[in-house]
């Protein structure tokens, strides 16, 4: 780099190479806020990422009334409805910036679209800006930067067919959930409690007999639409994969097993009740079991495995809880593992 060149381009450089190198979501936009905060003079930065509210059929600037804003780098915090905040509303209708005076200070609000491959997907919140002139251009081109990176990052963790997250991105972000386990709740619903989050796994039952009855391609049909119907019956905040073949995985955020089991039964009778095309009627074998802190991510998907194991042993076509069955002297509990002693 030669002696007399522009510090800000310098820096800009070095942001690039930074996002460029992150390999998932949460190090990429924990990345860009830290290059923010380095770099641009305000109070505050917020990554929000855009959803629809029914998780069906996708969002986009014609759906704007129904989509729904969650913070990228607290994926269980609720979710927000963007018509609630009028910049961000107008942010993604005009898909331009929307700059506002603060009241009461000399600062301003900025509020810009980060694009996806067809319409706006994110939103990058700026308050308490207090300096903006010749950064604004570095800026944007930051954003498209971290929306291609995110772009590629969501492509390789999404499954092809179904569109949920691939069995790669369920063992990353397991161990999240597992982390998170126990510290102090970011719901709003559930401020200053604990976090407690419940792991589900479920195939669809017989499901070889419609891949030999009817075909490959009508099989993919099923997992499309039982994919759907998840995506339907979960909200914003749950975590959604494809775990492998027919088998699927839910983490329902900041529920208890006790809670989450009439959810996941509510969800059973939705699938049972559905007609698949050509196919009828077809149905699933749920088992659900608790994230607890301080235990291994194996742990806590061989509860919900027993569960669900359970649940297909005993007639199919129902939900079975861990903690019940264990509670009911139904199941033997399940070694526990900590780090790397395993206590019986």
């Amino acid at each position: 780099m030669p002696e007399n060149a522009d510090p800000l381009l310098i820096s800009f450089l070095d942001v690039v190479v930074l996002l460029t190198c992150q390999r998932d979501e949460q190090g990429l936009s924990a990345s860009l806020i830290d290059s923010l905060c380095r770099h641009v003079q305000a109070e505050r930065f917020r990554l929000l990422a855009i959803s629809n509210a029914n998780r069906d059929t996708g969002f986009s600037e014609r759906n704007v009334e129904n989509a729904v804003v969650r913070d990228w780098l607290d994926p269980a915090a609720a979710p927000m409805p963007i018509a609630e905040d009028p910049d961000l509303a107008t942010c993604v209708r005009t898909q331009n910036q929307v700059s506002r005076l603060q009241p009461g200070a000399n600062t301003r609000r900025l509020v810009l679209p980060i694009f996806g491959a067809t319409y706006v997907t994110a939103l990058l919140v700026i308050e308490g800006l207090r300096k903006l002139s010749g950064e604004n251009e570095v800026l944007s081109r930051l954003l498209r930067i971290f929306s291609n990176q995110a772009y590629l990052l969501s492509r390789s963790e999404m499954d092809g067919l179904t569109g949920l997250y691939n069995r790669q991105s369920f063992d990353a972000r397991i161990k999240h959930q597992v982390l998170d386990a126990g510290q102090p709740s970011r719901l709003r619903r559930l401020p200053g409690e604990a976090m407690q989050n419940c792991l589900a796994i479920f195939d669809i039952d017989h499901f070889k007999e419609v891949n030999d009855r009817y075909g490959h391609l009508y099989g993919d049909e099923v997992l499309v639409q039982v994919a759907r119907l998840m995506s339907r019956s979960f909200r914003a905040e749950d975590l959604l994969f494809r775990y492998g073949g027919e088998e699927f995985a839910v983490v329902l955020v900041g529920v208890t097993p006790d809670v989450a089991t009439p959810v996941l039964e509510v969800f059973r009778q939705t699938i049972e009740s559905h007609d698949f095309p050509q196919i009828g009627r077809k149905t699933v074998s749920i088992g659900v079991a608790g994230i607890s802190a301080g235990e291994s991510v194996d742990t806590v998907i061989n509860r919900a495995d027993k569960a669900m194991y359970y649940a297909k042993q005993h007639g199919r076509n129902r939900v079975c809880c861990y903690e019940t069955l264990v509670a009911e002297g139904t199941l033997a509990p399940l070694t526990v593992a900590t780090g790397d002693i395993e206590l019986f």
